[in-house]
């Protein structure tokens, strides 16, 4: 089945942006075909149109006549078509490995063959080149998943989730529930759109944002291989023995673990809200970071939880003994101990409370801000809720210093959700329960390094 992109705005979506978002109207061309569109213009245009949804449903006000509320919608609805038609863009450009124009991308006159990658040896066999394991944090997971579906049929998280209670509008809908249903009753959600709401929690995770690898997981149990220690080299003498020195490789095993949150909403609110398709999945992609940023830096390991960064066995000593954030000294200490280990730095995270205590750092002779080092310029400081601030005697926190791109998050493509549809029926209400499987698990522990014992000045 081919996939035919909508690229341009009807006649009809047009109008309805021109009565209903004059400002937009006037600051962009309606027009145009976003595959001959620029990636910055494709950026600005997704911007502004998200912005401009937003504002023309804030103009909707009790008591408007049917009319123009009406037009509002229509204009709303158009605009998010439009941000939605330059995102699938975008992500067809980024699958593709190319930023420029896709209608001076002429695909049939392109050379077809499979992929291969061959041996340096004259005469040596050829094998299929490996796909490549993890995504970096700048992919999306859609733009995979549009890569593996060919049919590229994708229904909005937010439409999906209000079919599944009120029942499908369109045929794409219909096909998304037909497909999708189990025979435990729930719903097994759609590859793409699976993928919008991990890209959406994505988005929201600190991890993600220090540069954390996602592992699409097809199984149960993923192994990937890691090297323990490197060979090591030597000088050798004419005619000398070479000294035999083995890599030695370990494993690293992702099993992914179950996590859910469940969401009500009212029938009619459901039926009618004209923004619920929208909040509704970011509702839950937010609810879903904050947990798993939580058990990906903290997490026990036991149980149905994954382990935490703070808890690897193998993480890289440090020096500092703990204690209140006079100073930069304690960064300084971790970025120390990671050279000394040979790894990288190139991010904190921290709990909210301190990185506000290191951005309220004075000089205590002028009273002016401290200065950061400038060996700590250019290194990320990020903080989340997730990072307890309660350990120790009922005041302690902890700061992780090191490489985040060494940190893999398997997920699950599929996710699940389940409809309660009786439980909360005595108010006209329906329960959502979105459940998803992740785990975590480094590449190299070392690439890590933990200071425990902060506590407030």
């Amino acid at each position: 089945m081919t996939f035919h992109q909508t690229t341009k705005l009807t006649a009809a979506q047009r109008s309805a942006i021109r009565a209903g978002a004059q400002s937009f109207a006037s600051r962009n061309n309606l027009e145009i075909d976003v595959q001959s569109a620029t990636w910055a213009e494709l950026q600005d245009i997704k911007k502004s149109a998200r912005i401009a949804a937003r504002d023309v449903l804030l103009e909707i006000r009790d008591g408007m006549s049917d009319a123009v509320a009406s037009s509002l919608e229509k204009a709303q609805g158009a605009l998010l078509e439009l941000a939605d038609m330059v995102e699938q863009e975008l992500d067809s450009r980024t699958a593709r490995n190319s930023r420029g124009p896709s209608n001076a991308v002429d695909l049939s006159k392109r050379p077809e063959f499979e992929p291969r990658s061959g041996s340096a040896v004259d005469g040596g066999s050829y094998a299929d080149a490996p796909e490549a394991y993890a995504l970096e944090n700048r992919q999306s997971m859609k733009a995979w998943a549009q890569a593996k579906d060919h049919t590229h049929e994708n229904v909005g998280a937010g439409a999906f989730l209000r079919a599944l209670t009120i029942g499908a509008r369109t045929d794409a809908e219909q096909r998304a529930l037909a497909g999708g249903t189990d025979a435990a009753g729930g719903y097994t959600v759609p590859t793409m759109t699976s993928s919008d709401l991990i890209d959406m929690a994505r988005s929201e995770m600190v991890l993600t944002q220090a540069g954390a690898r996602i592992v699409p997981l097809t199984t149960d149990q993923t192994v990937i291989a890691k090297v323990l220690s490197s060979p090591s080299p030597a000088f050798r003498a004419e005619n000398g023995v070479v000294t035999e020195s083995d890599p030695t490789f370990g494993a690293v095993t992702l099993a992914p673990k179950s996590i859910a949150v469940m969401v009500k909403a009212s029938i009619e609110l459901m039926a009618d809200s004209v923004n619920l398709e929208q909040e509704l999945p970011l509702i839950l992609a937010r609810a879903l970071a904050v947990e798993i940023d939580r058990v990906g830096l903290v997490g026990s390991g036991t149980g149905n939880e994954p382990k935490g960064i703070v808890n690897y066995t193998g993480l890289t000593a440090n020096t500092f003994a703990g204690g209140a954030l006079t100073g930069y000294a304690p960064l300084i200490n971790a970025r120390g101990a990671l050279h000394g280990a040979n790894e990288k730095l190139t991010g904190f995270i921290m709990a909210s409370r301190d990185e506000n205590a290191f951005a309220g750092l004075t000089d205590t002779q002028q009273g002016q801000p401290l200065q950061m080092p400038r060996a700590l310029e250019g290194v990320q400081m990020l903080h989340t809720t997730a990072m307890p601030t309660d350990g120790g005697a009922g005041t302690e926190s902890q700061i992780i210093a090191g490489d985040f791109s060494q940190i893999l998050m398997g997920v699950r493509s599929s996710i699940r959700v389940e409809v309660l549809r009786e439980r909360f029926m005595d108010t006209l209400q329906f329960g959502l329960i979105c459940h998803a499987r992740i785990d975590f698990a480094a590449a190299r522990e070392s690439a890590f390094t933990v200071l425990d014992g902060v506590v407030p000045a």
